[in-house]
């Protein structure tokens, strides 16, 4: 038996020396560091000055500030927004704005962001209107095809290119995204600009994550929701949305910070929903299930059976590359990356080699390529089995936490 368990774990350790392919997370731009990484002044339009001030009002975070100069005035990122159609197709690009100083001009201005293939551009135009001082605004912009039709747009706003094969050709080969302060024609304009997102086009004005552990010394699971891009601002006849978590055994909670934890002695099933209001009307509501379940014990047993079908499965499944672990072998951290094909709740597991459960992770992610982060740092040297469940399907893989 002995000899059959250090096949399986031989089997498991070969199997790691297949290629990897590396997938990039959805691009955010929150300009908390200071310069922005792979933001630059775009060549031949690069006259304006580049600051940074806080608090952006929606999220208390730092900005962009951009004022203008005589000329072109273009600050670009031509790193992480390559290609918007091909990755992220069906989501939405989110800016929130500022006009801090309009170059005297009364007149309402329309909040735009740009996009450009190298050659050609295309504008996304909100329909809401701002002056200088009249606040923050977040706007959202689809990224979707014309596919020889109308160019796309939404209740937020809508895109403008030469023509619709330009503006397909422009969101499928995406080079360089653009930010610009020209507002009139006088080069004294300030505008500031944050959160620059690609994520899910909900209705929800922040996005939601789900993360559970588990302990066997006593019994008990924690869940932890974080709230990401929320906004917590209000003004009068202008309520900010309030976000209010049951979790599922009975007690509710208000979110009054980017996290909340809350924990459970019970096993079972829970669905933790969180909702989000503007005032009394209900503007989203977000749920995720997760099973917890109590150790049994019962005489001396071994993980052996357990771990076979974990290997087997693993060793089949591999080739089809139902997931990837970046980096393997792990120190502090290993990202797991996966295509979903719907949008829905994936779960992963990481089961040491006795057997056991030591890290559980669920999270609603949407369609297309995702990455989830797992938190290795406290985890000791040696082999684990990573476990993922999606789609109603389960995959597994080996990971080697090196220290």
């Amino acid at each position: 038996m002995r000899t059959v368990y250090l096949l399986i774990m031989t089997l498991l350790l070969s199997s790691i020396t297949a290629n990897a392919q590396v997938f990039d997370p959805p691009p955010c731009s929150n300009f908390n560091t200071n310069p922005a990484p792979n933001w630059n002044p775009s060549p031949g339009n690069s006259n304006l000055t580049v600051q940074y001030g806080s608090p952006n009002t929606f999220d208390g975070s730092q900005y962009l500030s951009l004022t203008d100069k005589s000329g072109g005035s273009w600050y670009e990122n031509t790193t992480d927004y390559k290609s918007l159609g091909k990755r992220f197709l069906g989501q939405c690009l989110y800016f929130d704005f500022y006009l801090q100083n309009s170059g005297g001009s009364t007149a309402p201005h329309h909040p735009y962001i740009t996009i450009s293939d190298g050659v050609n551009h295309a504008t996304f135009t909100a329909n809401i209107t701002v002056t200088a001082g009249s606040g923050w605004v977040r706007v959202k912009a689809p990224i979707q095809l014309a596919n020889g039709g109308p160019l796309p747009s939404n209740s937020d706003g809508k895109w403008t290119a030469a023509s619709a094969s330009i503006f397909d050709n422009i969101m499928l080969n995406t080079a360089s995204l653009i930010l610009s302060p020209e507002v009139t024609s006088s080069p004294s304009e300030i505008v500031y600009f944050d959160n620059v997102c690609i994520k899910s086009c909900s209705d929800c004005t922040a996005d939601f994550k789900l993360d559970t552990s588990f302990s066997t010394f006593i019994n008990s699971a924690t869940a932890t929701l974080t709230l990401i891009n929320p906004i917590y601002v209000s003004t009068p006849g202008n309520p900010g949305p309030t976000y209010t978590v049951n979790w599922g055994d009975g007690t509710t909670s208000p979110v009054l910070l980017a996290a909340v934890t809350h924990n459970y002695s019970t096993a079972g099933t829970y669905t933790i929903c969180v909702t989000e209001q503007i005032g009394k009307a209900v503007r989203c509501k977000r749920c995720f299930t997760f099973c917890y379940t109590s150790p049994i014990v019962s005489g001396v047993m071994t993980p052996l059976r357990e771990l076979q079908t974990i290997t087997k499965a693993e060793v089949e499944k591999y080739e089809k590359n139902e997931f990837l672990l970046v980096p393997n072998p792990a120190k502090n951290y290993v990202d797991v990356q996966t295509t979903l094909s719907k949008k829905g709740l994936i779960s992963i597991r990481l089961i040491d080699i006795s057997g056991k459960v030591v890290l559980e992770k669920s999270e609603n992610l949407n369609s297309g390529r995702q990455i989830i982060k797992l938190n290795t740092e406290n985890l000791i040297q040696g082999n684990y089995i990573v476990e993922l469940r999606s789609e109603n399907k389960t995959s597994s893989q080996k990971l080697l936490i090196s220290k």
